[in-house]
């Protein structure tokens, strides 16, 4: 095997001396190897130069394994179409114990070349694809490959929850990579679609617009081979064109801006990128965005009666200062389910937060509604949800709303303020399955609803029993999150993503990621409450 090795690794074919002096075996027993392998048709010798060559019987072996290996029949087509789609080298990888092996690759005529070589093997905790496949292993599988838990844990989570896995080799090696999973049908990693190119042709933000197309390539492979196929892509631009009133106040492209809350203390708006991940701090005096990067995914950010904010994140609900950029854990109702993250949260008008879980492979039916009082204890108040989102309270505070979007529903239960219950679980608004899903949502001081509709390019108003009353156009497809905000809150801000959406969905929507704010005549929203701790 040790001389296969060397022949193959070769870049032209040796000769008895050259192999004789790189491998290091007594000149009788090279020989007596070289004649058993030609014997067995594994290598072979020119008779003009005397050099040696892999053996035709090599490719019979390949047949073998290509013949017997659906995955790689299943993505052949993908493959191709991407690859006259993006004009980068695409390239498919499987995991092997600890390795990632690259078992196909469609180049173009500038791929990276040294890297595409059908047969190459790499340690499976490195790079983009080999990240994105660790991130979907259970938890004892991850310590295993990448050591005790430390770093590498917030950048898998991430990369779960975006669905693909960036790695940026521009300094170093002057490559970045952008990665998605294959799943077989129970929704297991069985290899990863991967596009590799010099950071001159492939930015950072250019890749992260590349991550529709890659997903949707991936999710196909899996449906090819036995897995299940899910769409991902938007509505086209709605035919009701967009509302002038909908204003640009903030144009920056996050990932996935989601959780806008008005602290009239600090007369500012805050928001959150999920996915990049970041806290933003919107002076709407000033019009300027203040942006404070995280180590970890954060899904709320609520501003604390006693000062600083209250955030969500995998590891556990936390405290943090602005000033010193400190996380300080309170709790973690969901500390058994490391798979979990908590996804919406808002408090009620005595201070407790509510906040749901959702699974980060978003399986079905694994999210959690927890209650957390001010001195950090939790009660878990429902379950059974898949993604737990959008919620909020009557102007009376006996109804609760309640958002499972995987569901396309918003629930209502009856509410108890004093007691901190609720009860009466039933549908109260559902969403056709062609009219977008429910998102974040937020309720004005007349008992209506506003919801942000994701990739239905709009944000819709229900009255207090389910009717929807009004429709608001976006500039974007993917509104989140919306809330009150302003002296007299009487503007909704709407947070939105950019993420997952193609090149060709951007260029329609530049705007996607960025913050909004829609005058609305007549209509007031309700304070928003901070967190009694």
């Amino acid at each position: 095997m040790g001389l296969l090795n060397i022949v193959s690794g070769a870049p032209a074919p040796m000769t008895f001396t050259a192999l004789l002096r790189v491998c290091g075996l007594p000149k009788a027993t090279l020989y007596r190897i070289l004649a058993t392998l030609m014997r067995e048709g594994l290598l072979r010798q020119d008779p003009y130069t005397r050099t040696y060559r892999l053996g035709f019987r090599l490719l019979e072996l390949a047949h073998e394994v290509w013949s017997d290996f659906d995955l790689r029949l299943a993505a052949q087509d993908e493959l191709v179409r991407l690859r006259d789609t993006l004009g980068e080298t695409i390239q498919l990888l499987v995991p092997d114990g600890e390795s990632l092996v690259l078992i196909a690759s469609e180049e173009t005529g500038h791929g990276l070349r040294a890297t595409s070589k059908v047969g190459l093997r790499m340690p499976l905790n490195t790079g983009a694809a080999g990240r994105i496949v660790i991130a979907y292993l259970d938890t004892a599988r991850q310590v295993e490959l990448m050591g005790p838990t430390g770093a590498w844990r917030a950048e898998l989570d991430l990369s779960r929850a975006r669905g693909y896995a960036i790695e940026d080799r521009s300094e170093a090696q002057g490559v970045i990579s952008i990665a998605a999973p294959v799943f077989d049908i129970e929704g297991r990693p069985i290899g990863a679609v991967s596009i590799s190119a010099p950071s001159e042709r492939l930015g950072v933000m250019q890749a992260h617009s590349l991550s529709s197309i890659l997903i949707g390539a991936a999710r196909r492979i899996s449906h090819n081979a036995g897995g299940q196929l899910m769409s991902i892509a938007p509505r086209e631009v709605p035919a009701e064109g967009l509302n002038s009133k909908v204003d640009c106040v903030s144009e920056h492209h996050s990932l996935l801006g989601e959780g806008p809350m008005w602290s009239p203390r600090d007369g500012a708006l805050y928001w959150v990128d999920i996915l990049t991940p970041a806290i933003h701090r919107f002076d709407t005096s000033k019009g300027a965005d203040k942006e404070i990067k995280l180590g970890t995914m954060v899904s709320l950010a609520i501003p604390k009666a006693t000062g600083g904010l209250l955030v969500a994140t995998p590891g556990g609900i936390m405290t943090f200062d602005e000033g010193s950029k400190r996380l300080r854990p309170l709790c973690h109702p969901e500390s058994d389910r490391p798979g979990n993250r908590y996804n919406d949260g808002k408090c009620d008008r005595m201070g407790r937060l509510w906040v749901g879980s959702l699974d980060m492979a978003t399986a079905a039916n694994r999210g959690n509604l927890f209650r957390v009082d001010a001195d950090g204890q939790w009660k878990k108040m429902d379950s059974g949800f898949t993604v737990s989102n959008g919620m909020g309270w009557s102007p009376d505070n006996r109804q609760m709303y309640f958002t499972d979007s995987t569901r396309r529903t918003i629930y209502a239960y009856d509410f108890d303020l004093r007691a901190g219950e609720i009860a009466n679980r039933r549908p109260l608004i559902t969403f056709d399955a062609t009219d977008g899903t429910p998102d974040g949502l937020t309720v004005d001081a007349d008992g209506c609803i506003w919801v942000a509709v994701w990739d239905a390019w709009r944000i819709s108003r229900f009255s207090p029993e389910g009717e929807e009353m009004q429709r608001i156009m976006m500039p974007v497809p993917r509104p989140t999150s919306c809330c009150f905000g302003g002296d007299n809150l009487d503007t909704l801000y709407v947070t939105s993503a950019s993420v997952r959406l193609s090149a060709e969905v951007l260029r329609k929507a530049p705007l996607s990621g960025s913050l909004f704010s829609i005058q609305i005549p007549g209509v007031h929203g309700l304070p928003e409450t901070t967190f009694a701790g």
